[in-house]
């Protein structure tokens, strides 16, 4: 059996972003994201139907029904291809927010933890999760700016359409506009928010749900839907912020409809959201129903492949702090770099006759007497 001093010096070597982190990052992300991305274009063209709208409950107003929006946009042509805009685009706004989020959280979590061989407290991964979201939010903005605005394109009439021809000349026309950093702050807190919101509430659920349930797949499924849900409702304001600030345009006065983040929150809770206009808060949620079921199926998807990542032990070192998981390690999307790769990987090593059982539910059957 490996000593304590070995345990520690696996488990422990590092807490930052490195080349290994970066690549299994950004292909999980870029699988996962792929697969649901035709949900994140309904979601953003639902919000930006729903502007300078009010409505009485939920689903009244075109702006607020994704389905209706994923089938008009499938009748248009274009197959399945026309759901991810721009393919550059796309490209380029995953690894930028992969690379940026994890980088962002491991810099404020090595910062707050600096003991390796400790978990970080809960409000520690809160605070490591909104500054390092913050910050990638930030960072990665020039990109969202002008993927959103593509997303959109279509639903303006052709003469007033924006018809960028790929990623580079949309950001060297926004640099041309000087708007690359409009709406950063709202993209920063919606970042912030789902890595703040979703960590310690899918570690929540699903360690004491194994208390009850045991080794059930069911742990899994119910704490990625309550962790999702938090995150929804977290962040979902601050992306129709986001939003409706990457795609604003001057009204016929000249003057811009929002002049920051916060004046865009503002007159949205003002007017849209308040009972005394006839209307109520789904103006923060349009496109809700899109916006929850990809946030869960890249959650969902991505344990499952940090399960065949870890259980082929392709990694020489795994994401920190090390932590006790029964199942294959939660998903990196949601913020949660820490994983039970490591458990695996000892007991494949020194207590299991084949490598394979690292990764199965069932390795009782597979232990020797070291």
């Amino acid at each position: 059996m490996p000593t304590q001093m070995e345990i520690e010096y696996w488990r422990n070597r590092t807490q930052r972003m490195n080349k290994e982190r970066f690549v299994a990052a950004n292909v999980m992300a870029l699988v996962t994201h792929g697969i649901m991305q035709p949900l994140d274009l309904v979601k953003t063209r639902a919000q930006m139907l729903q502007e300078g709208k009010v409505f009485g409950g939920i689903g009244f107003q075109r702006g607020f029904s994704p389905a209706q929006i994923f089938n008009e946009i499938h009748q248009s042509g274009g197959g399945y291809r026309k759901f991810y805009t721009s393919m550059d685009g796309f490209v380029a706004k995953t690894m930028a927010y992969t690379t940026a989020r994890v980088w962002g959280f491991l810099l404020f979590y090595d910062q707050l933890n600096p003991d390796p061989r400790r978990t970080a407290r809960p409000d520690y991964y809160i605070m490591a999760g909104m500054g390092g979201g913050f910050l990638a939010g930030v960072l990665s903005n020039p990109i969202d700016l002008v993927f959103t605005r593509m997303q959109v394109d279509e639903l303006y009439p052709e003469q007033c359409r924006r018809n960028y021809r790929g990623i580079v000349d949309g950001l060297t026309r926004a640099v041309d506009e000087g708007v690359l950093m409009r709406g950063a702050v709202a993209n920063g807190l919606r970042i912030g928010a789902i890595c703040a919101s979703m960590t310690n509430i899918y570690d929540w659920c699903k360690e004491n749900s194994y208390f009850f349930l045991g080794p059930s797949w069911i742990n899994r499924i119910w704490a990625t839907g309550a962790a999702v849900g938090a995150g929804t409702v977290a962040s979902m304001p601050f992306d129709a912020v986001r939003v409706r600030m990457h795609t604003m345009r001057p009204l016929p006065t000249g003057e811009l409809p929002y002049i920051s983040s916060y004046d865009c929150f503002v007159k949205m809770w003002t007017y849209e959201g308040r009972m005394k206009y006839h209307s109520n808060f789904g103006c923060f949620f349009s496109g809700g129903q899109a916006y929850a079921a990809r946030l869960f199926g890249i959650c969902f998807v991505s344990q499952f492949l940090l399960d065949w990542y870890h259980g082929r032990q392709m990694v020489s070192e795994f994401w920190q702090p090390a932590r006790f998981n029964y199942q294959g390690g939660i998903d990196y999307d949601i913020h949660e770099p820490f994983s039970d790769g490591f458990n695996k990987f000892m007991m494949s090593k020194w207590g299991i006759t084949e490598s394979e059982a690292a990764y199965s539910p069932d390795v009782k059957t597979q232990l020797k007497i070291v």
